[in-house]
């Protein structure tokens, strides 16, 4: 039992499996996107939506878009992933808040605004709807979080805002910084009794504090908790640029959880291709250090992500191929097709439509509509799902086709290997 890719699909995946006994193998190049994302999960914040409750906009979406990942799953396969994923983090003491009634909006580093479903305990407080002044609040030290810039923007949107810089205490200085040494530093009361007494004399009218998300590693809530009680005031964090540290206490969770469960992860082992006979995927071959290694599948779980995450790529020919498996793909046709004439284009760019199509059971089709292998399916941002980025559905569809597709294997293997 196999598992390609280690980013949240084949992380939801790869738990499904471990819990049914099944002793998944998880391989991958590397960590997936789940170290550059930013620890919330969006399950559908599209323009085509507006102004409804989110359980209302994917009622929609399932009955205008029957063959998306969500109609196959329905409500309640979503619903059954979100909540063995806040099960699973609460048991970890890193809990989720939110589900499939309304989005909450938090704001961005920039000072943006986003909508998403699901979101840490820690991060909470930043709804922009709870009202109250917000004071953004970071350290020169730590690139890419600009907290005048930040408050500038929500003033704009009538969002009150002061931005403040903090002073690293005496004793951490260094020569480089990263989210990593910040969070590392948070586990230390005294790192957070100077930060804490410094928000406390910053804060003025001030009810709520948003800091970069690097607030601990191991107990991220302690940390709030601590701040909150030497502040006065609701602490917050925001997602930062990469690397990310909601994203390693994801990893660090799930990674206990799978090898707890019996499930194996083995990072550098990048899937090139594989071989199959009489339409079943018989084995798969990984980068190792000096030769490829042979993995035998009994099944297979595709979980590569999408041409952002490395699942799908490009040549320079403007050939566009899913490159572990080599499936079929439905992808512009002309590299002239790839993007639209703007960046921001309000329709998005059709290369991130690009992705597998699959059948009812998510396995892989060729173009006559044909099953390609029967022991694969596909999961997360590989698949053909409209365009995720546009819908804001990445992270969202990652996390409940993972889910879905573990259970459906996990259930269906041994009518498959009796045959």
């Amino acid at each position: 039992m196999i598992v390609i890719g280690a980013g949240l699909s084949g992380l939801m995946s790869a738990l499904a499996l471990a819990e049914a006994g099944l002793r998944p193998l998880l391989l991958a190049k590397g960590y997936g996107t789940t170290y550059w994302t930013g620890g919330t999960i969006d399950l559908l914040a599209s323009r085509r939506y507006p102004n409804m409750p989110l359980h209302t906009a994917l009622t929609h979406l399932i009955v205008a878009q029957p063959e998306h990942p969500y109609a196959r799953m329905e409500l309640d396969g979503i619903a059954a992933a979100v909540d063995r994923f806040r099960t699973l983090t609460k048991a970890a003491g890193y809990p989720y808040v939110g589900g499939l009634e309304r989005n909450v909006v938090l704001p961005t580093a920039l000072g943006a605004l986003r909508p998403t479903a699901l979101l840490p305990a820690t991060m909470a407080a930043g709804d922009v709807r709870l009202g109250g002044e917000i004071l953004i609040a970071g350290f020169h030290e730590l690139r890419d979080f600009f907290p005048p810039m930040a408050a500038a923007n929500l003033q704009a949107q009538h969002i009150p805002a002061r931005g403040v810089y903090l002073t690293l205490p005496d004793g951490y200085q260094r020569h480089d910084y990263s989210p990593r040494s910040f969070a590392l530093w948070f586990e230390q009361p005294n790192f957070r009794q100077a930060i804490g007494q410094q928000l406390r004399t910053l804060r003025g009218t001030a009810t709520r504090i948003g800091l970069p998300a690097v607030l601990g590693l191991r107990d991220p809530l302690g940390v709030v908790n601590d701040l909150q009680q030497i502040s006065g005031a609701q602490i917050f964090e925001i997602p930062t640029l990469p690397p990310s540290v909601p994203g390693m206490r994801l990893m660090n969770i799930f990674h206990q959880a799978i090898t707890v469960a019996g499930g194996r992860i083995q990072i550098g082992s990048e899937v090139r291709r594989g071989l199959g006979a009489e339409g079943v995927l018989t084995h798969i071959f990984s980068e190792a250090a000096a030769r490829e290694q042979r993995h035998h599948v009994a099944a297979c779980v595709l979980a590569t992500g999408g041409i952002a995450g490395g699942g799908i790529s490009t040549d320079f020919r403007g050939t566009v191929h899913e490159t572990a498996l080599n499936l079929p793909l439905h992808a512009p046709e002309s590299r002239q097709a790839w993007f639209a004439s703007r960046f921001l284009h309000t329709e998005g760019h059709p290369i991130f439509s690009a992705g597998v199509p699959t059948d009812d059971q998510f396995r892989p089709l060729d173009s006559t509509g044909h099953v390609v292998y029967a022991n694969v399916m596909v999961a997360g941002s590989a698949l053909l799902a409209g365009d995720p980025v546009e819908d804001r559905a990445v992270s969202g569809l990652a996390l409940t086709t993972g889910w879905h597709v573990g259970t459906l294997l996990a259930t269906s293997l041994p009518a498959q290997l009796a045959t």
